[in-house]
């Protein structure tokens, strides 16, 4: 298409991409560019914001808190592709530079798919004549613009000219790192601060109460150069049908909620809390080879799983460690996932590494557990069973909560096993109990098989084994009656 075709949004999603969009997505990009809107579009202004009444504001920033497969992500492609091409960005910039457009996403899955959608505009739409290169996660224009898509990271875009982009699944990138979606955006403010008619997207489902989204949707009613609507998937996308929709609120009313009606709940919590987990971190420590010095003070946990699904098979291995005024806790020296695997392989490994750190039992939860113990005992190792059911798996949960809380807990620089532990969630019940685990459609082996080893390390401690750290020349010991091991 011509640069700076005078086109409006809906009509360029419609003629020149062939993928119309939903009546309330145009309402809000129409407000977020300041246009006027029309009688029969105020209803679903009102619905997506609350207000009664529109006065246009072509606004810098739009923050959508939406739910799932309510189309946003796609939308907001469609609407960097609109403004790349029927924009005026070029007259806010010295000749010849290249002009960014960062789309950051929340894992290497979401990039992929949205580099998919941009393929889709640039290979098979008029779009096409438009492209000087594509490559596996940018797109380079013929008009000097640079579409780049990536997963978000404290090394965020920085040193670039960015009039227009996208933070997609901003709500859990804390997930990845506490303050990262913080770090992202205050590094893109200055890659957007030289144009006036610059345009910064922020899309999210709700999580927890905590982090850009949330702060943003609690102060919404500020005003000033930001749009913040609320985007339940039932209004934004029209092709769900209700029916679908009707089953999924009876099935789980309150993931319905959450994820279909885009509502923070009063009866979910992160359940540790993001300074805890960060103040954990051995910072580039990925794993700790066996010393001699810890032999016999190692400890070992599994979390078991089928091996033929998602769910990882987890191995977790620790010692005792002095954890200064925190007293003594338990440093992780390695964990280890398989998937997807034959069950005789990944216990010929588990045993080999058990063995490698002087181990010959591990403790397990109940589940596979008979057949689990047969198997491992064919190589050498004992399994010890620990009850991890829903009245159990709590308390174990809380022991770690509060060896967290302590400073206990010495954790590896494992980026999974991070981002498990920070999405664990804490559920109000019916019967005033709680539910702590993964989100829905989440995972928590790693978690669990950090809960378990944390368990079996306090067990220890209270068994009468009369454990007592010594500091002394040459480093802090710890007493077992049977052993001397070097804590540090």
């Amino acid at each position: 298409m011509k640069p700076n075709r005078k086109i409006s949004f809906a009509a360029f999603c419609r003629d020149v991409l062939d993928e119309p969009i939903s009546p309330a997505w145009n309402v809000v990009y129409r407000a977020f560019d300041g246009e006027t809107l029309m009688p029969a579009e105020l209803e679903a202004w009102k619905n997506l914001t609350g207000r009664d009444t529109y006065e246009p504001q072509n606004s810098h920033e739009l923050v959508a808190v939406k739910g799932r497969r309510a189309q946003g992500t796609k939308t907001a492609t469609k609407y960097l592709a609109y403004k790349i091409h029927a924009g005026d960005f070029r007259r806010h910039a010295p000749k010849g530079d290249r002009l960014h457009v960062p789309i950051i996403a929340q894992s290497r899955e979401t990039a992929r798919e949205v580099k998919s959608y941009l393929d889709n505009f640039y290979q098979t739409t008029e779009l096409r004549s438009e492209v000087a290169e594509i490559f596996r996660t940018s797109i380079e224009l013929k008009n000097g613009f640079v579409i780049s898509v990536q997963t978000c990271s404290y090394r965020a875009p920085r040193g670039i000219s960015a009039p227009i982009g996208l933070c997609d699944e901003i709500g859990v990138w804390r997930v990845d790192g506490a303050d990262v979606d913080k770090e992202v955006i205050r590094s893109l403010t200055p890659a957007q601060i030289q144009f006036p008619n610059r345009k910064l997207i922020l899309l999210g489902s709700p999580w927890v109460k905590a982090g850009v989204l949330f702060d943003r949707f609690e102060r919404r009613g500020e005003g000033g150069d930001r749009l913040v609507v609320h985007c339940p998937t039932p209004l934004m996308n029209p092709l769900i049908p209700a029916e679908e929709l009707a089953r999924e609120q009876a099935n789980d009313p309150q993931n319905y909620r959450r994820e279909f009606l885009a509502e923070w709940l009063d009866d979910v919590d992160q359940f540790l809390p993001d300074s805890d987990i960060a103040a954990a971190v051995q910072t580039g420590v990925r794993e700790i080879a066996p010393a001699e010095s810890f032999k016999g003070g190692y400890s070992a946990a599994l979390d078991a799983s089928g091996l033929t699904g998602k769910d990882k098979f987890t191995l977790a291995i620790g010692h005792r460690a002095s954890r200064g005024s925190a007293g003594v806790g338990t440093k992780f020296d390695l964990l280890r996932g398989w998937s997807r695997a034959s069950v005789g392989m990944v216990c010929d490994e588990i045993a080999s590494i058990l063995k490698s750190y002087w181990l010959r039992s591990v403790a397990a939860d109940q589940f596979g557990f008979s057949f689990l113990r047969e198997l491992l005992a064919q190589r050498g190792i004992e399994v010890r069973q620990v009850p991890f059911s829903a009245r159990s798996k709590p308390e174990i949960f809380l022991d770690t909560k509060t060896a967290f809380s302590r400073g206990q807990i010495s954790l590896l620089d494992h980026a999974e096993s991070l981002r498990e532990l920070r999405m664990l969630e804490s559920r109000r019940t019916s019967g005033g109990s709680y539910s702590i685990s993964a989100p829905r459609g989440g995972h928590d082996d790693f978690a669990c098989v950090i809960a378990l080893l944390v368990n079996q390390m306090k067990q220890s401690d209270s068994s009468g084994c009369g454990f007592l750290a010594v500091s002394g020349r040459g480093g802090t010991f710890l007493h077992t009656g049977s052993s001397v091991i070097r804590l540090r």
